[in-house]
């Protein structure tokens, strides 16, 4: 009987001495007193599970544990089930049968740790760890049991070794049976980590870019996942950061074994949110990431967004030279070009236009070309039409726009400066608008999980401006008359400048005017004729030489031979406001950039410069007065005189040449 005792207490230590467990199946030797197995008593087993702790546990009694080891904690959702693989006539048989080797576990498990297909239909109903880390078997039937984990919770790095259990089993002093066993078997838990990083233009970091967090469940659903995974589960630990650092960066741990996936929520000013494309990972038994087929034990996942750009151009009227600003008379026509840069996802938005509105400009819509890389882009990928307030759209395709995705678009149009340009420093603005859509939205159908499924496409603009001056010149006549100026009212001017050859309404040759250079061309602008005061202004020229060419004076004095030049030289500085921030309006989110706030005309004349305008002084003084047309006048009698003194000189000279003869 003693020696049958102590084989039956080794084979029940060696069965449950296995490296995931912390007790044994049987205590040890038992003394003299053990007492017999009561024949068809039933038992019960109760499995706590826990992760494993920072120490080692001791090994287990049977009993129910008064303390754990450091650092362990109640892990649910394992599941458990029970083989009975001898029942209690064999295991009695096999007792009485003083055996001189024992039973190994594999005798009745497979070496993927299933149980044998003879066995399984000794199989109990599974049993899940609760919220405690308790799953229990009742009513069990006297014999040997196979445990094995069936269900493996996703923190958990490998499934427990299945182990050998008797029930009953002995008390640690082998002085009883307990038909009540507690058993603490362990598993090591493993979590993985990822890191985020989102970039933006230029690889810049991009922080305050949102993700969500998804998990798949077992049915192929995407659940949310807010915190770190613990013993009790996903979802069940310290909160999780899912927003990026100023470093562009968010850093995900506590991550159970299996599939995941980040989706963009929200993006940085004037970027457009991906909230269609998931970014998926796994994590895997050992708590290392599988990213884009690749396994590591930490991996950063790198996002880049996409923010197109818009600059508006004007060309100066002099040279092959391009800027915010430039000077033009009215009537001419002004070059402009648009630059746009397109985002990489092109494809994938549904609005992209450019709007162009003018002030005090017409745009000719005939006249738009647009290049990439100085070739014309295809005429399906966009649609320009005229708006009521002079200018234009140009209205994308963003489908057909592949083939320009990452690169630069080059809008150049024409427009004419119209009477009513203004004078002043508000100049005559032309802004052009890019509105694009803000977000990429899923495809509810294929992605019904998908947590931007119920936004609505937003949409950003930005605006830049380019502004055209025009000057004026003011003509001040003046007479004199001895010592004394006054005002000439009603003197005519025309005013003209030098054109270049073919010019349009040019004249050249005889047609030019006494004092200007016949072999040049040359353009009459407008006629002037002098106020009450004396003064006329003639607004909309631009910076440069013209000439004033009198065709009428007042009666007493001189016409001016020769033209007058005058030079317009009028220096403009304006001061601009870069906005860094997007100010958000009624299409999304809006941004006006390097915003015109000032503008100052400084000149030779500082007393009218300011206020863009030329000061010219001409002054007419008094000659010969001329008869009045119709009337035989002085002039008249003024030659018969002298034509008779004339007569009596000669006649005098005649006389004394016959004297002298």
């Amino acid at each position: 009987m003693k020696r049958m005792k102590k084989i039956l207490t080794g084979l029940l230590t060696l069965a449950m001495t296995l490296s995931m467990m912390t007790m044994t199946a049987f205590a040890a030797e038992p003394s003299e007193k053990m007492p017999t197995i009561k024949t068809g008593e039933t038992g019960t087993v109760t499995i706590h599970k826990y992760t494993k702790g920072t120490a080692e546990g001791t090994k287990g009694t049977g009993k129910v544990e008064t303390s754990l080891p450091t650092g362990a904690e109640p892990l649910k959702g394992a599941g458990f089930t029970l083989y009975k693989v001898v029942n209690e006539a064999g295991m009695e048989a096999y007792y009485n049968a003083n055996p001189t080797s024992l039973p190994a576990v594999d005798t009745y498990v497979n070496s993927d740790g299933t149980i044998k297909s003879e066995y399984a239909s000794g199989a109990t109903a599974q049993v899940i760890t609760d919220n405690n880390g308790i799953a229990t078997f009742s009513g069990l039937d006297l014999g040997f049991y196979v445990v094995i984990e069936t269900t493996v919770p996703d923190a958990v790095t490998t499934a427990m070794d299945p182990f050998l259990l008797s029930v009953p089993m002995t008390t640690a002093d082998g002085t009883d049976w307990l038909y009540d066993i507690h058993v603490y078997p362990k598993n090591k838990t493993g979590y993985g980590e990822v890191t985020l990083e989102k970039k933006g233009v230029g690889d810049a970091p991009l922080p305050g870019a949102t993700f969500a967090l998804q998990k798949k469940d077992a049915t192929g659903e995407w659940k949310k996942i807010e915190k770190q995974s613990g013993p009790a589960g996903d979802d069940t630990g310290a909160l999780l950061t899912l927003t990026t650092n100023d470093d562009g960066k968010i850093e995900i741990k506590g991550l159970s074994k299996g599939e995941y996936r980040l989706i963009e929520t929200s993006v940085g000013d004037g970027y457009i949110m991906d909230g269609a494309t998931p970014y998926p990972f796994t994590v895997t038994n050992t708590g290392e990431i599988t990213y884009k087929g690749i396994t590591e034990p930490n991996t950063t996942i790198t996002v880049t967004n996409e923010r197109p750009d818009l600059k508006k151009e004007v060309k100066k009227k002099i040279g092959d030279v391009w800027g915010r600003t430039a000077d033009y008379s009215i009537g001419d026509e002004i070059p402009y070009r648009i630059t746009v840069n397109v985002p990489r996802n092109i494809e994938k938005l549904k609005t992209f236009t450019v709007t162009d509105t003018p002030t005090n400009l017409t745009d000719d819509v005939s006249s738009i070309k647009i290049k990439c890389e100085d070739v014309a882009i295809a005429a399906g990928a966009y649609v320009a039409t005229a708006t009521a307030e002079d200018g234009f759209t140009i209205t994308f395709t963003p489908a057909a726009m592949n083939a320009y995705a990452g690169k630069q678009l080059v809008i150049t149009y024409n427009a004419t400066l119209k009477p009513s340009a203004e004078n002043t420093t508000a100049g005559n603005l032309n802004t052009a608008k890019l509105e694009y859509s803000n977000n990429i939205l899923p495809n509810t159908t294929a992605d019904p999980d998908n947590p931007n499924k119920d936004k609505e496409e937003g949409k950003n603009t930005i605006e830049n401006s380019a502004v055209v001056y025009t000057f004026a010149v003011k003509i001040v006549k003046t007479g004199e008359d001895g010592s004394t100026y006054k005002p000439l009212a009603g003197v005519k001017f025309d005013l003209y400048q030098e054109v270049g050859a073919g010019t349009a309404g040019a004249i050249t040759g005889a047609d030019v005017p006494a004092g200007l250079d016949s072999a040049k061309s040359w353009k009459k602008i407008t006629t002037l004729k002098t106020e009450s005061d004396g003064t006329v202004t003639h607004k909309g020229l631009s910076n440069g030489t013209y000439y004033l060419v009198e065709t009428e004076t007042n009666t007493g004095y001189n016409l001016l031979k020769n033209p007058i030049e005058v030079t317009l030289n009028v220096q403009y500085r304006i001061t601009e406001k870069t906005t860094s921030e997007w100010a958000t309006d009624e299409n999304g989110q809006k941004q006006e950039k390097k915003k015109i706030e000032t503008t100052t005309f400084t000149g030779s004349d500082d007393t009218t410069a300011a206020q863009g305008i030329k000061v010219q002084k001409v002054i007419n003084r008094k000659g010969f007065t001329l008869p009045t047309t119709g009337g035989i006048g002085t002039f008249v009698f003024t030659f018969a005189g002298i034509a008779m003194m004339a007569a009596a000189v000669i006649l005098l000279i005649t006389s004394k040449k016959k004297k002298a003869e």
